[in-house]
């Protein structure tokens, strides 16, 4: 019903993943594959595709506001995909979800505070504490000899106990190493952050993926004394490949939170959804769930041929990942001297683009993301420049 396999040119266009091939590489790089930004190589959802021609046809492009059909989609997909129940009020809108992030933390922290991040951990969290004029708290995560990621709870104790210490910044599922948190996990992180006034600014853009065996546990289901305490980020743009068409929604239970979340973004003239983005997020949540079903589908069988691949490659370990579409890849047994180093070996050599581990931080140094959201013959295609590369350097 839906073709996951087409392979979509996308060189030449719009497309940041593969313009920034060109911008880095320049004149002959016209065959490195892009592998880096986290968006599809899928068309989205027909259903989504029609609801736009739909409004292209008929709509007045002016000053919108998202109507109670916008949130009964919403708060729909949230009790269907995720057992919440939340209210229409707890809802406060943007156009994607790091403006959200940044305002959030505008919110809640003063220029000087610092604010935990649990590196590896999503690049652009770190330019948003940066800009913010915070001091950054790494509670790195501990990679286990069983290959599986896991939060050091003493070391995020005493990085929360800082009185300077206003805000974490948490990805569930984690972008890039791919673990979702259990409940138990992110109680015992609420436990902390509640003990030591730090509010919690949870990342679940993706939220609906989970691979079979793992459930997304989304932060407010925890309880009311948990959800208080945190501002929740999600939207159905990775979900359903609209990222360009902008929206997104914070949900945040607690009145005075929300209050001051509103207030920061008052004070930036306000964020907005795009009229696009407004009909896009209906038709997904109303209309393209079974499209999601079908995908997963094809993320898990390209996650098997990743998988086949590292376990026959010298050198290669798979963090084998219970959510999103991205996979992170353990390359520090190939030998490579320096991050540079494996950098330029896959640019240059095997054609591909990554977003290089190290730009999730210092334990990132050694691993590639992978984006596994795309056609099986163009993965295909990665795997196999990797293995001649690899061949010839032997």
């Amino acid at each position: 019903m839906y073709d996951f396999q087409s392979v979509v040119e996308r060189r030449g266009t719009t497309s940041i993943k593969w313009h920034m091939i060109e911008d880095d590489m320049g004149v002959g790089s016209e065959d490195v594959i892009a592998m880096s930004v986290a968006d599809m190589e899928f068309k989205p959802a027909p259903e989504i595709v029609e609801a736009l021609v739909e409004a292209a046809q008929h709509d007045i492009f002016g000053y919108d506001y998202a109507t109670d059909g916008y949130f009964r989609a919403l708060t729909a997909w949230m009790s269907r995909r995720h057992n919440w129940d939340i209210d229409p009020a707890w809802v406060s809108l943007s156009d994607g979800v790091m403006p959200a992030v940044n305002t959030a933390l505008r919110a809640v922290t003063h220029p000087g505070d610092k604010v935990i991040l649990q590196g590896p951990v999503y690049y652009p969290f770190t330019a948003a504490a940066e800009h913010n004029g915070l001091t950054i708290l790494d509670n790195r995560l501990i990679l286990g000899d069983d290959g599986r990621y896991v939060m050091d709870f003493d070391d995020l104790e005493a990085k929360a106990s800082d009185p300077r210490c206003t805000a974490l910044m948490l990805c569930n599922p984690h972008n890039p190493v791919g673990r979702v948190w259990s409940a138990d996990e992110l109680r015992r992180l609420g436990d902390i952050c509640i003990a030591h006034g730090v509010t919690i600014l949870a990342d679940e853009i993706h939220a609906d993926f989970a691979y079979p065996g793992h459930d997304v546990t989304m932060f407010g289901t925890l309880g009311e004394r948990y959800a208080g305490h945190c501002y929740e980020f999600t939207a159905p743009t990775k979900t359903f490949n609209i990222a360009g068409l902008l929206c997104s929604n914070v949900i945040t239970v607690n009145p005075e939170l929300k209050r001051a979340f509103d207030v920061a973004a008052e004070n930036i003239a306000g964020l907005t959804v795009s009229h696009f983005g407004l009909v896009a997020c209906q038709a997904a949540y109303e209309r393209a769930e079974p499209w999601l079903d079908a995908l997963m589908g094809v993320l898990a069988d390209n996650l098997s041929l990743l998988r086949e691949f590292a376990e026959r490659t010298p050198g290669l370990r798979l963090i084998e990942p219970e959510g999103t579409y991205l996979a992170w890849l353990d390359c520090r047994g190939l030998g490579f001297g320096s991050a540079d180093e494996l950098r330029d070996f896959m640019r240059d050599r095997a054609r591909v683009y990554f977003d290089e581990g190290v730009l999730f931080g210092e334990n990132g140094a050694g691993f590639e993301r992978v984006n596994l959201a795309c056609p099986k013959a163009l993965l295909k295609q990665v795997l196999d420049n990797i293995a001649v590369a690899l061949s010839q350097r032997a």
